[in-house]
């Protein structure tokens, strides 16, 4: 399943950690849920890559299309595109390598955002045969960045890890800033984010909410995965701006 940009703003109106409980993509009691902290001054492109790479077991790209895990023309087609949409929105810090992980091929860069840095990741993914990329960004990837961390401890294998993370269909770019998201219909930006894809095993939701701006304040990101036969389980994560 996935959900346009409306239905985010639907549900990011009615607030709440949890958002309704009468939404298909919420339920009123989470299965298992975690919280942890994150100073902001800690994250960036190299840091969630590298825990990527180590956690769902991304083999490293150095070459191009001739070598065995390099991208085909249509996945390099579709990381250039991506990242004309990254460079656009300021996102050309400290860009990554590329790696592959399953058929998942992915890479960061990052912008320094107000109160800190923003990093924002590429996805190329694939779908019934149709290749297209997932761009995800600050919030959302600092939620993936401690799921891949506590999944693993939970005992889930790299491929489990994968399997139930990474995006295989995003219908909605995930631009999100430590402000907020900008939606095209509003003036100026929210103080919540949300975000949805499918994943091999299941689907993965993603809500953030900024709960004191400037120095010293902080935001909530929840991460909520769904992934075939597992207890779904809900990723919270204290974002410091300090």
């Amino acid at each position: 399943m996935s959900i346009n940009r409306r239905k985010f703003s639907q549900l990011a109106i009615l607030g709440g950690a949890s958002l309704a409980t009468s939404s298909s993509i919420f339920f009123p009691k989470p299965a298992e849920a975690f919280f942890f902290s994150l100073f902001l001054r800690a994250l960036s492109s190299r840091a969630v890559f590298g825990s990527l790479v180590r956690f769902v077991a991304g083999r490293i790209i150095r070459g191009a299309i001739s070598e065995p895990f390099g991208p085909s023309e249509k996945e390099l087609l579709a990381i250039q595109l991506a990242d004309r949409d990254f460079v656009e929105r300021q996102f050309r810090e400290n860009k990554t390598e590329f790696a592959r992980a399953q058929t998942n091929i992915f890479w960061g860069q990052q912008r320094q955002d107000k109160w800190g840095p923003n990093v924002g990741f590429g996805f190329v993914q694939k779908y019934q045969s149709e290749i297209s990329t997932a761009k995800i960004t600050g919030p959302t990837m600092a939620g993936i960045h401690v799921a891949t961390q506590a999944l693993a401890k939970h005992g889930l294998s790299p491929n489990e890890i994968a399997d139930s993370i990474l995006p295989v269909l995003s219908q909605v770019d995930d631009w999100c800033s430590w402000e907020g998201d900008s939606f095209p219909d509003a003036t100026g930006n929210r103080n919540v984010c949300l975000a949805n894809y499918r994943t091999v095993l299941g689907e993965v939701t993603s809500r953030y909410d900024l709960i004191q701006p400037g120095p010293g304040g902080r935001g909530n990101v929840e991460l909520i995965i769904e992934a075939g036969g597992q207890p779904r389980r809900n990723i919270i994560v204290e974002v410091k701006f300090s």
